[in-house]
């Protein structure tokens, strides 16, 4: 056959062509695959589902891991999945706890923090089924808590789990429905003490990293902490130190700050405070704001100053995974952190506070923002941080430190 631009051979124009058709395939055969993705329909998506289901009503049960007490039932990295985030062994884990009712808090961290995340989740009886769904959507609709966060669960023990039920009424994950529509009552309500310091150690004893950062649910760290901490403690030898992230609270129409230099105009302007400032100042007041605010712009992270610790401090902080652990008698509000502190503090350890680390909460905190029965928790774990300090002379005979 001749043409104008002279001879074509049919056979590769066939093949041409046929090249082009697959091609084509290719491509739509990817946007659907994309929609299918951005969409989920009934297929992958729910299989995705269906699977991490079947893989956490076997890990209940065949649960038979107990906290000390006997009281607990306790179920580690609920998913089973690697990190894929970018962690190394001298790397630092940011750790929380929460009840189910705060599990939005941790999108923002996930987005704010780029490396492992180990996080505890209490529940129970009546709380369950609405706790295992709120992990489903989490970890189906949002890629980064899937790749970056290690959940674990803690249950009473006394709790019968109904799961036939359970795999009954589990519900499909709607990633276009906010998580603010599922709805739930607060485990105060059910008369079930909330056990904070085996919630935190069980999340500090899953991690990996070399270092730990234990911080509450509701707050996030400035943004590049993870990278300039882990730059930082290349050339930092001293086992005996950790490390203070002064912490603040901002008003709730305030963005988070991204850097100190943020921070502080914030600061300036009364839009942010120290955390505690109006519910306990007390218990912040040796990470000596004054200093901290006036300390001279630095390019890199370091530690800036040491501080004493005082009878009620509680900062946050940066610290060896082998630290002492938290006394898990101490349950709902009050001593639960302060009593930890006490013992590293017998224990030798020292109180660095960090340049240009901080953590925000967001929302100003006040006295009558707590639950009715605080003063009560209060007072009753007041007592036992009396025979804590007791307790601690006798495992400390050496020490010159007092708590």
């Amino acid at each position: 056959m001749v043409f104008g631009f002279g001879k074509i051979d049919i056979g590769k124009v066939i093949a041409f062509l046929v090249s082009i058709i697959i091609l084509i395939q290719i491509w739509h055969i990817g946007m659907l695959t994309k929609h299918e993705r951005l969409t989920f329909p009934n297929n992958q998506k729910n299989e995705g589902e269906h699977g991490k289901i079947r893989l956490l009503i076997s890990k209940i049960e065949n649960a038979h891991v107990l906290d000390s007490s006997g009281s607990y039932n306790i179920i580690t990295d609920i998913f089973r999945h690697e990190d894929s985030s970018s962690t190394l062994q001298n790397d630092v884990t940011l750790v929380s706890q929460t009840s189910s009712n705060n599990l939005n808090d941790v999108i923002a961290l996930s987005e704010r923090w780029d490396g492992a995340i180990s996080i505890s989740v209490f529940t129970h009886f009546t709380d369950f089924q609405f706790a295992m769904n709120k992990l489903i959507h989490l970890h189906v609709c949002f890629p980064k808590i899937q790749n970056r966060v290690h959940f674990h669960l803690v249950y009473p023990l006394n709790n019968d789990i109904p799961l036939d039920k359970l795999k009954q009424n589990f519900v499909s994950s709607n990633c276009e429905i906010s998580m603010k529509t599922f709805h739930n009552q607060n485990y105060e309500i059910e008369g079930i003490e909330y056990p904070h310091n085996l919630l935190r150690n069980t999340a500090v004893k899953f991690c990996k990293t070399s270092y730990v950062f234990l911080i509450d649910i509701d707050m996030l760290p400035n943004k590049y902490l993870r990278k300039e901490f882990n730059m930082f403690v290349q050339s930092f030898k001293n086992d005996s130190v950790v490390f203070v992230v002064p912490s603040f609270e901002s008003k709730d129409d305030v963005a988070i700050p991204i850097d100190r230099t943020q921070l502080l105009r914030n600061w300036r302007l009364k839009k942010i405070r120290p955390f505690y400032f109006d519910v306990c100042r007390k218990c912040q007041r040796p990470t000596d704001y004054d200093q901290w605010q006036y300390l001279p712009d630095s390019s890199h992270l370091n530690i800036a100053y040491f501080v004493q610790r005082d009878d009620v401090y509680e900062p946050f902080y940066i610290a060896k995974k082998d630290i002492p652990l938290y006394d898990e008698r101490f349950k709902q509000y009050g001593y639960n952190r302060i009593s930890q502190v006490c013992e590293i503090n017998i224990a030798g350890y020292n109180f660095g506070v960090l340049n240009n680390a901080f953590l925000i909460h967001k929302g100003f905190k006040y006295r009558d923002g707590f639950h009715k029965n605080k003063e009560i928790e209060n007072n009753r774990n007041r007592d036992l941080f009396q025979q804590f300090k007791r307790e601690l002379r006798t495992k400390y005979p050496n020490s010159k430190r007092s708590c």
